[in-house]
């Protein structure tokens, strides 16, 4: 295995390499864990869950009550199809080329009596348009990605948010590709529940990520799994929920996931959401200006672009193999050879990538 230090990575957006940051979080709690052990260990990390979302919510802009943690994105795509109160006949609407995270939780629901509809279009951006004009009366619910994981189109989620709040529409939000590489103000653009994994932008390793649920969704919610740390109070006849995200926690704790998340929005925070935009903005327009100058096909999305520069070419499984070779990772996502980057990546690297590229291009051709 080659170490990362010697890799030039532009494959964020599949999974990251941990930022260091997060490495020495997790590892100070194995540390401490393996050598004193419980219960002091347990006592010394009880609130990292309540700091986790204390991070999580300054930079989306909400209340730590709205946040708690997950597995994963999935699994906050599970719990929203299972709480949100959907009935027989009710319609929910998700876009085709999602990942699927944010399809087949969706699905399960046609077993319930709910009409799932999958809105697709010649490209993303014409999905989400036929998405729109498809909202009809029956519309109870919208899910869709912040940041398509295809071709990084960033939908206009201020329209959409617009149009769910007056229609009455619960609107649920992956965005897994989009915390991390560009803001996002829930105070700005409510949404009823967000979910995000901390394995791609976030860089806090797998099986870690938070879900942000709006304060005031909670009554009409209804119950999933629970679990001892779901509950306000119990005894053996009943039990009464918590009035925050926190009713859908279970049991034991990822506490060496909770401490990397928890770093890695710290982190975030201490650089400045709006500051790491900025940068990666900068990034996204000088690798576009690149690949140009190297005659390589990409999709563009203009300002409605994430940190994902999606290549066209007739040979994309070979062109990533290609690159391995060189020590330069991409990820294919269909017909595309997908580049995704962070604040932190270089046009330096960039210029390598569409060298390598452009080298197998002629080759092909040839």
């Amino acid at each position: 295995m080659k170490p990362i230090a010697e890799k030039t990575f532009f494959s964020y957006a599949t999974v990251a390499p941990m930022s260091r940051t997060a490495y020495e979080a997790a590892r100070d709690f194995m540390a401490d864990f393996y050598q004193y052990g419980p219960p002091e260990v347990l006592y010394r990390y009880d609130r990292l869950a309540d700091e986790m979302a204390g991070e999580a919510a300054r930079l989306l802009h909400c209340a730590p009550e709205e946040i708690t943690y997950l597995k994963n994105t999935t699994e906050g795509i599970i719990i929203a199809s299972e709480v949100l109160p959907l009935d027989p006949g009710d319609e929910v609407l998700v876009l085709g080329n999602e990942y699927p995270a944010n399809l087949l939780p969706w699905l399960r629901k046609r077993h319930d009596g709910v009409t799932v509809r999958v809105i697709t279009g010649r490209d993303n951006e014409a999905a989400f348009h036929r998405l729109l004009e498809a909202v009809s009366p029956r519309t109870r619910a919208i899910s869709m990605s912040s940041a398509q994981r295809y071709d990084g189109f960033m939908p206009d989620l201020a329209l959409l948010s617009r149009v769910c709040r007056e229609r009455g529409i619960f609107l649920v939000i992956d965005a897994v590709q989009h915390i991390g590489a560009r803001s996002f103000d829930l105070a700005e653009t409510p949404v009823d529940i967000l979910v995000c994994g901390g394995q791609k932008y976030l860089r806090a390793g797998m099986g870690i990520g938070f879900m942000y649920v709006r304060r005031g969704l909670m009554p009409s919610l209804r119950h999933s799994r629970v679990g001892i740390r779901s509950m306000e109070r119990f005894d053996e006849e009943s039990y009464v929920l918590k009035d925050t995200a926190a009713r859908f926690q279970d049991g034991t704790q990822n506490v060496a996931g909770l401490a990397a998340l928890h770093a890695s929005l710290r982190e975030l925070n201490a650089l400045g959401m709006d500051a790491v935009q900025e940068k990666n903005l900068a990034l996204l327009q000088g690798i576009k200006g690149i690949l140009r100058e190297h005659g390589i096909d990409f999709i563009d999305h203009g300002t409605r672009q994430s940190n994902i520069v999606s290549m066209r070419t007739a040979h994309p499984e070979a062109l990533s193999a290609f690159l391995m070779e060189r020590n330069v990772y991409i990820k294919v996502v269909e017909d595309v050879a997908r580049m995704s980057f962070i604040h932190e990546s270089t046009l330096e690297e960039a210029e390598v990538l569409a060298r390598h590229t452009r080298d197998f291009l002629d080759r092909a051709r040839n």
